[in-house]
This record gives structure tokens, sequence and C-alpha cells, in this order.
């Protein structure tokens, strides 16, 4: 039976008042109740510097609404979860890669889609966005581990992709290996003949995927560099 108005008032009421405590609010049913309060939180976000995004994420959106979403979690019931889908993003947004892959895990189990204005998929979200944060933490000289390989795994044999964002990851699954002091790929960068042969086959899946992802400078440097290697080898015999 639907609510009548007066009713939909003290229920939004009610909801706004556990929001604030931090307390979980549970069940399909009150997702039209929190419709309304989540909308007003993402607009609130609009105007602010990326600093202040992340801290308004990190210390009030997130706190705000994880509980909703764990109480979600432990219900055992599916249905389409727009808060879960805004909890991962705003995860992935302060930099809580444990959490937020989790938490993606299990929206791309349950089918759940991203809010409109990613115009995207669950899948291609968490393959870009952790594309461009390896990227950034390998060139600073930060690890990238254990979260690079867990979703290097899904892109190559789980997740359903664009052949060009498969090529992406091949080619700097590979050309990360070859990183200088500066972050830059270079093929004298090891004298392992084993190590850039395996390079090189990341590579040639990549030109595989997508002929143009730009690693045909680099297979040729390769190939140079190990028939230097291996012509050093022999004459040391």
């Amino acid at each position: 039976m639907s609510l009548s108005p007066a009713q939909r008032h003290s229920a939004r009421i009610a909801a706004q008042m556990k929001l604030r405590q931090r307390q979980a609010l549970e069940g399909a049913e009150s997702l039209h109740v929190l419709s309304a309060a989540l909308a007003n939180d993402v607009d609130m976000l609009h105007g602010l510097t990326l600093a202040q995004k992340v801290a308004l994420k990190r210390d009030e959106l997130l706190p705000k609404w994880m509980p909703t979403v764990e109480k979600y979690l432990d219900g055992g019931e599916v249905y389409r979860n727009p808060i879960l889908a805004w909890c991962v993003i705003w995860l992935f947004d302060v930099g809580d890669m444990d959490a937020a892959l989790n938490l993606a895990d299990i929206a791309i189990e349950q089918g759940q889609e991203t809010p409109p204005e990613l115009k995207s998929n669950f899948p291609t979200f968490v393959a870009d966005t952790v594309l461009k944060w390896a990227e950034v933490q390998a060139r600073d000289g930060h690890p990238i581990e254990p979260y690079f390989s867990r979703t290097f795994t899904d892109v190559a044999e789980k997740w359903e992709l664009y052949e060009v964002i498969q090529a992406k990851w091949f080619k700097f699954a590979g050309m990360r290996q070859l990183f200088d002091e500066q972050g830059v790929p270079r093929a004298t960068a090891t004298e392992d003949v084993g190590l850039l042969r395996s390079v090189d086959a990341l590579l040639a899946t990549a030109e595989k995927l997508h002929s143009q992802c730009g690693v045909g400078t680099m297979r040729k440097q390769i190939a140079a560099r190990v028939r230097y290697l291996e012509k050093q080898s022999g004459a040391k015999k």
C-alpha cells in the first residue's frame, strides 16, 4: 500500500535523522525516501575543489551512507541500489582501494548500474579508474600491488570490455616492468632476456587487441636489446 503525503513526509524526516546519526536504513521500500537525500549530497559536491570534494566524501558522505550499504549487503536481497553505486565511486575517489575494489566486485556481480553521470558500466569504470591510479602511482615511484594485478586478472580474464581498454592494460602491464628511475620505460633498463621476452609478449597482446595502441617502437627496441644481450652472452662462452 502506498504511503500518504503525510506518511512520506514523516518517513523522510525519520530517514534524515537516522542518516545524520550515521545509522543504517534498510529495505528496497526505503530507497524512494533516500533518493532525495542522496541527490542533495551529490549536488553538494558541485563547485568544490578536488581537495574539498575528497574531504567531504571521506569525512561526511561515506560515514553517512556506508552503514546503509552494509545493511543492504547483510540483508541478502538484491535490487538496484544507487547508494551502493555512489559509495563505490566515492571510495575510489578517496583512495581506499581495498574497500573500493571489494565493493566494486559486489556491484559488478549484482549487475548494479552506475549513476547516469558516469555514462559507463562498472567494469569499464573500475578498469579505467584503477589504470589511471596505477599510472600515477608508478610514475611517482609508489607501489601499485596488489591492486593492479587483482584488477588486471579481471580485465584479462573476466570482464567484458572494449578491446582498446584491454590493450591499455596489457601495454602498461608490460611497460611498467621496464621503468627506469624516472618512470620512463626503456628496453635498456634490464639485462634479463627472459623479462624482456615476457614484456614483449604482453605488448604483443596489446597490439593484437588494438593495433594503434602505440607499442611498435618499444617492441623493436626490445628485439634489438635481446639480440644484443644474446650476442654478448654468446661472446662470453
